[in-house]
């Protein structure tokens, strides 16, 4: 990289204000590691995120896409991006309002039918027959939070979509094909989609309850709701998407991971640690030498990653309950007293030993700061220096989201709390998913897994 002087400074630089304590990432992930996770689930599904978790959800998209690419011919829209986006979201505000519809209203936090935008749907749908509106906000920051932000990269990964277009690609004929029903064994389908470009009408402000050709918008829901894969018993399309998501993948790790979780979970193994473990010691489960030493990799990062979330929520929580401020060196033996700092060396050493370590370090953010840290706490004997660097790779990672400073401040031994917004939980620190909980719904939702209420991960309400 080289640096290059400006001629004209005055016309290029600009001042961007600290994002806010209340932005998305600062209660949940105080020292980058959920992201460092991510990262490593990365690795191991890359076709997958952690936003993509319903199979129906992609046969969703795809088939909105594809019918906003029909609207625009139909109704003689403009080709560009910026309208199919737009005809694709009164779709999702349609579909939304379907499943409402056939849920009588009742989607309560948690329920498998439950979709991005919920609270929205919500507040535009009443009880009643009279007709619905479809410019309704069903979400903020809808291109970025709306199904379509959620599924495109996948979809585009798995090759269901074409790069840099939201176009459909021949791949994803069948699932578009078959979204409502078996093609040829259901001789409404065509009434179906007239019903959905009813809604895509933009000159019309609201949708009828029932389209003039019989179509009720409870059957729209019926047929198209999250849970409609399971519930109607639709194999074909179970299979298919099944393919596109893991049997067609071509990255050598997202099928064989697949395979292992369902394996897994048929075993009763859930837990993402004890799926990891039991998957590396499986001795009748093929896998490349190069994916075993990815999961090894992931399991040492969980394990640190918990050992060291827990010590700052035990910091964070020390301090709180001391009314905002604690002596610095009470807070050290809380945080790091027993055999914590034991267990953190441990997890330090061994995460460093593992075999894709130098994968961790060259991450975009966090990575190579994160096992700085765990390389200073490895050798470290001290409560109080294990707590001035976890400090002060806590205000690192703070710094580098363009905030100002961490969230405690030390002073004449003191340490004072500066963010209260955070919640903590000392007794309970989490070990990272790495997506395997997508995995098992998405493999419930295909058909290759029961479908079990307790153990499946919904699409929580926004």
């Amino acid at each position: 990289m080289e640096l290059i002087s400006l001629e004209r400074p005055e016309r290029s630089l600009f001042w961007t204000a600290p994002v806010t304590d209340t932005g998305e990432m600062t209660t949940e992930d105080p020292l980058g590691l959920d992201y460092v996770a991510q990262q490593v689930g990365l690795l191991m599904l890359p076709t997958l995120t952690t936003r993509s978790t319903r199979a129906q959800a992609y046969a969703m998209v795809l088939y909105g896409l594809s019918l906003a690419e029909k609207a625009v011919d139909r109704f003689g829209y403009p080709n560009n991006d910026e309208t199919k986006r737009q005809l694709f979201e009164r779709w999702e505000r349609f579909w939304a309002l379907a499943t409402l519809e056939y849920r009588g209203g009742n989607l309560p936090r948690g329920d498998w039918d439950n979709m991005r935008g919920v609270r929205g749907a919500k507040a535009a749908w009443k009880t009643g027959d009279g007709p619905l509106p479809l410019d309704f906000p069903l979400i903020s920051r809808q291109q970025e939070l709306g199904n379509l932000g959620a599924y495109l990269a996948p979809l585009r990964r798995a090759g269901l979509v074409a790069d840099g277009s939201l176009k459909p690609t021949p791949g994803a004929d069948k699932i578009v094909n078959n979204f409502w029903d078996e093609h040829g064994g259901n001789r409404h389908l065509g009434r179906y989609e007239e019903y959905a470009f009813a809604a895509l009408d933009l000159n019309q402000k609201k949708i009828a309850r029932k389209h003039d050709n019989g179509i009720t918008l409870r059957r729209i829901g019926e047929r198209s709701r999250l849970l409609s894969l399971v519930e109607l018993r639709r194999k074909e399309q179970q299979q298919r998407l099944y393919s596109a998501l893991f049997g067609n993948t071509q990255d050598g790790t997202t099928h064989a991971i697949a395979s292992f979780v369902e394996a897994a979970s048929k075993g009763g193994v859930r837990e993402p640690r004890n799926m990891l473990t039991h998957t590396i010691e499986d001795q009748s489960a093929y896998m490349s030498s190069a994916l075993r030493d990815l999961l090894i990799t992931a399991r040492a990062f969980g394990d640190y990653m918990q050992q060291l979330a827990g010590a700052f929520d035990r910091v964070y929580t020390t301090v709180e309950q001391g009314g905002r401020i604690a002596s610095s060196d009470e807070v050290a033996a809380i945080a790091f007293g027993s055999d914590a700092l034991a267990n953190l060396r441990i997890a330090s050493s061994n995460l460093l030993e593992t075999p894709n370590v130098g994968e961790i370090r060259h991450f975009p953010m966090h990575g190579a700061a994160c096992l700085r840290l765990s390389e200073d706490l490895r050798d470290v004997n001290a409560a109080s220096t294990a707590l001035e660097l976890l400090l002060g790779y806590h205000a690192t990672v703070q710094r580098d989201r363009r905030r100002a400073k961490g969230w405690l401040r030390e002073e004449a031994g003191k340490l004072l709390l500066t963010v209260s917004s955070y919640t903590a939980n000392p007794d309970t620190p989490r070990f990272p998913s790495f997506k395997l909980d997508v995995v098992r719904t998405l493999l419930t939702d295909t058909g290759q897994l029961p479908f079990d209420e307790v153990t499946m991960t919904p699409e929580m309400g926004s």
